[in-house]
């Protein structure tokens, strides 16, 4: 079971989770969307945070141009 896995942390140990200043992000969203993405998580056996972490990191890649750095698998 990987929960802080180079894939869920864009390739950052435990170390060097540690090291980074951390902030407490508060948002809504809808009660479905919170629902979907809580099972995906469980199914994929990663933190919520983690999730939302990456995800952040590779929607704001993309605005800036830069290549993705995650492949998905094909279905």
């Amino acid at each position: 079971m990987t929960l802080c896995g180079e894939e869920a942390t864009g390739g950052l140990s435990m170390a060097g989770r540690e090291e980074l200043v951390w902030v407490q992000l508060a948002t809504r969203i809808p009660k479905a969307l919170h629902r979907e993405l809580r099972l995906h998580c469980v199914h994929k056996e990663i933190r919520l945070m983690d999730f939302v972490w990456k995800a952040l990191e590779e929607k704001l890649a993309r605005l800036r141009g830069a290549p993705a750095t995650v492949r998905r698998k094909r279905v």
